[in-house]
């Protein structure tokens, strides 16, 4: 297997130093994924995805120049970065620079049943037992789909910072997702549950009552009733209603955004953005959880970051090169979804922390309004907060009480709105498992809430 060699690093870094670039990063990967996916109650497919490739980021003048390449013969790599650096227009000229690495430090996680060790037979098995868990709900059941990703990566970092470090990250996810059908109507729901490790993630998981839950909500929703929409006090659920925050707030506190004053919160540091009961958290520190990592795409430890507190905008989140625009300090935020993308601030495990109210006092404080216990997609404009959200189940509030389910109900309004708005805070956090897509690439993120309540939403409807 070809890899870089220590020499090799030095050489390419030792190559931009001497042209006078401020700063040089080598990053090496080795990745795979392998995807199992059972339709129509049988093994449909096994997908395996093997990468490997190196890229190499200089910045000079606070712009940021990249290269990479899947050709890791040294003549190649070497041959890419010359051309790199010559685009890099009013360099000096050569210098004599020496330049060494210190020896690898290397931040390994501990996995207990590596992919490879757990049977694919058992694997087949598990996937068959959740179809069969999920049509059994209902005659109405007319599709389960389900599968298996395993993803696990390689990767060193070496800069001109000394920085020479290598890890790993495995992460193992369970999907599904139940269709009914009832005379031309069919309606879906989808989850996912996964973690930052083997196969043990698995254990103390009840994945039969995952896949029948699922098929239960697929099945209510061909009776769903339509709305017509209007300005009404919300509830957001626990876990995935937090796919607001994610995206209209949190992307908006990324250095992508602020560091060029794009951001509807650009240059708020300190400032009052919402109401008390919100604080907001990105940690990548968590155990085992979905967006963690032991270091950032910049070998940096990863950190718990607290974006807002109570209120009050505490932090962005911000790598190494947007650091010197915003005079903010790293936290540890750069990510990239493989060595074809250079690194950028993003998010890892976002969360709005738990509060002390109940959920029955906030249905009792409802007289007519929305349950939304489950958010769909959406879009959003981070340079204004305009977000659009659709909901995959939804019910009325009527008096004080839930009463039935809804369809077609989409969520509208600002980011910087909604926090405004937060009246209620609960204390039943629960994290979800996702992805997200950004300038550098589609990486693994968690998000996650308590249920709150937000005294007006515009909910669009279809009546």
């Amino acid at each position: 297997m070809i890899k870089l060699e220590k020499e090799l690093y030095e050489k390419i870094i030792k190559l931009c130093l001497q042209r006078g670039c401020s700063f040089a990063e080598v990053y090496y990967e080795k990745a795979k994924t392998t995807k199992y996916n059972l339709t129509d109650s049988k093994l449909e497919d096994i997908n395996t995805n093997e990468t490997r490739g190196v890229g190499i980021r200089i910045i000079n003048n606070d712009e940021v120049y990249y290269t990479s390449t899947n050709n890791l013969e040294e003549k190649n790599v070497l041959s890419q970065t010359r051309k790199l650096l010559n685009n890099i227009k009013n360099l000096p000229d050569k210098q004599n620079i020496s330049f060494k690495l210190n020896n690898l430090e290397e931040k390994y996680p501990t996995i207990e049943i590596a992919h490879d060790a757990f049977p694919v037979s058992k694997k087949i098995a598990i996937l068959k037992e959740m179809d069969k868990e999920a049509r059994s709900v209902s005659t109405l059941i007319s599709q389960v789909k389900v599968s298996f990703v395993e993803f696990a990566r390689e990767y060193t970092i070496a800069n001109s910072k000394q920085k020479f470090i290598s890890s790993k990250e495995v992460t193992t996810r369970l999907i599904c997702l139940p269709y009914a059908t009832n005379n031309e109507k069919t309606e879906n729901t989808f989850k996912a549950y996964g973690k930052a490790l083997g196969y043990e993630f698995l254990n103390n998981f009840d994945y039969k009552k995952f896949a029948h839950d699922l098929a239960d909500i697929a099945v209510k929703k061909l009776s769903a009733e339509k709305f017509k929409g209007g300005k009404v006090p919300v509830i957001l659920g626990s876990g995935f209603g937090a796919v607001i925050f994610h995206e209209a707030c949190g992307h908006s506190l990324e250095a992508t955004s602020t560091a060029d004053n794009l951001s509807v919160f650009s240059n708020k540091i300190g400032k009052k953005i919402a109401t008390n009961k919100v604080t907001l958290i990105d940690d990548g520190t968590i155990p085992h959880e979905w967006g963690s990592s032991i270091i950032d795409s910049e070998g940096n430890e990863t950190t718990k970051n607290v974006l807002i507190e109570n209120g009050i905008l505490k932090s962005y989140l911000v790598d190494y090169a947007n650091s010197k625009k915003l005079n903010h300090h790293l936290t540890s935020s750069a990510r990239r979804e493989s060595y074809l993308y250079p690194p950028t601030s993003r998010m890892n495990n976002t969360y709005l922390a738990k509060g002390t109210d109940k959920i029955e006092d906030m249905l009792k404080s409802i007289n007519y309004g929305i349950y939304c216990k489950k958010l769909a997609g959406g879009s959003v404009d981070v340079n204004t907060g305009d977000f659009n959200f659709s909901a995959d189940e939804c019910y009325l509030i009527e008096k004080g009480q839930i009463t039935k389910m809804l369809t077609g109900i989409t969520l509208i309004g600002k980011g910087q709105d909604i926090l405004q708005k937060v009246e209620m805070v609960s204390d039943d956090l629960l994290l979800e498992t996702g992805y997200c897509g950004s300038v550098s690439g589609t990486i693994l993120v968690t998000i996650g809430q308590p249920t709150i309540k937000v005294s007006e939403i515009l909910v669009g409807g279809q009546e």
